[in-house]
């Protein structure tokens, strides 16, 4: 069995998911570990470089055995005998969305998982492979690219480093109180972990409104194999649930549902967006919440948010619909009941008993 060490390793701010550099006698390897030590883990692993000679063939024994294969030598852009990578020099630069990551040397990206890595056989990329690789691509085509990416990540989590959440805090109720007047309440909906959160809830013409504030901090993972170059225009969120007639204990149900779908997307690694449906049980009668983006729909009334770092903000309203709606909504798709109901859609994110 070849001896490895763990160069280096650190925890997603935002996911459940470990980052690590293991180096063996024969190669090094950046991974990228989901729901670690729990019945869903699986691993993303992106080779970097070979520490000695490698063949010219995949090594099938290697994976047979459960080890790390080095890469064919046609696909290495090293010293073929191998090299070593100065363990005080290495550092690991999460991405915004917190479930991709980037391993740099001495400032230099060497290596990077994104959020889409595992799909189509993809693995990540790495400086010292050459081509598309069987365990990584090489950097050179998308250099440019991705290293924008990472400096600019840097820059996000640097963000956080500051006394960052009185301002958000202050944007946040600004915005919402100019849409409906002073709010009543203010909860704290993060259980104290990072990142903060809040849910404030407000009246207006009798239609009450639970919204939350500090969501659209994070960009949401995943998102991106969607929306490819227009993505920056969907990945920041807010909820909000707005309902005349409620009673007060279905309103904190209700209000309980958008706090825990406010960490949803990290928690699970996904994303929430116009269309998108969620089982919901906290109404009784209904059994899921339709997400309609105030955005996508000018006639609805809704706050109008500034953009968060150059990045426009979505508004989702939390629709509840009986099994019947949501079973024909699952047949015709969004638009098309967004078609059918023209004459309601001023109102149609307001929940009425």
């Amino acid at each position: 069995m070849s001896e490895s060490n763990i160069l280096l390793e650190t925890w997603s701010p935002v996911c459940d998911i470990q980052a690590f550099v293991e180096e063996t006698d024969q190669n090094c390897y950046f991974y990228l570990w989901f729901y670690p030590n729990s019945e869903r883990a699986y691993m993303r692993e992106c080779w970097i470089c070979n520490t000695a000679p490698a063949g010219d063939e995949i090594d099938r024994k290697a994976m047979e055995d459960g080890r790390a294969p080095s890469m064919p030598s046609e696909y290495v852009a090293h010293d073929p005998s191998g090299i070593h990578l100065n363990k005080d020099s290495l550092e690991i630069v999460w991405l915004e969305e917190g479930d991709g990551a980037a391993l740099l040397s001495d400032g230099r990206l060497i290596c990077l998982i994104p959020g889409w890595a595992g799909y189509n056989d993809f693995c990540g990329y790495s400086i010292y492979a050459k081509g598309t690789g069987p365990f990584a691509w090489g950097l050179k085509q998308t250099l440019e690219t991705l290293e924008a990416r990472v400096a600019k990540s840097i820059k996000f989590w640097d963000f956080f480093e500051k006394d960052y959440w009185g301002q958000v805090q202050e944007m946040h109720l600004e915005i919402l109180e100019e849409f409906f007047g002073p709010h009543q309440k203010y909860y704290g909906i993060d259980g104290k972990k990072f990142p903060p959160r809040a849910l404030v809830t407000g009246e207006k013409d009798g239609i009450c409104y639970g919204i939350t504030a500090g969501v659209s901090m994070v960009p949401l993972p995943k998102i991106e194999q969607y929306y490819q170059k227009e993505t920056e225009k969907f990945r920041r969120i807010e909820l909000g649930f707005a309902s005349s007639g409620c009673g007060a204990e279905e309103q904190m149900r209700m209000y309980s549902f958008l706090s825990s779908l406010a960490s949803y997307p990290w928690r699970e690694i996904t994303w929430l967006g116009h269309g998108h449906t969620v089982p919901c049980k906290a109404l009784e009668g209904y059994s899921a919440v339709w997400l309609l983006n105030s955005r996508l729909i000018p006639e609805i009334s809704a706050p109008v948010y500034k953009n968060f770092m150059e990045e426009p903000v979505n508004l989702l309203w939390a629709v509840p619909l009986r099994e019947d709606q949501y079973q024909r909504l699952v047949e015709q798709g969004t638009e098309e009941t967004l078609k059918l109901l023209t004459d309601e859609l001023p109102a149609i994110h307001i929940f009425r008993r």
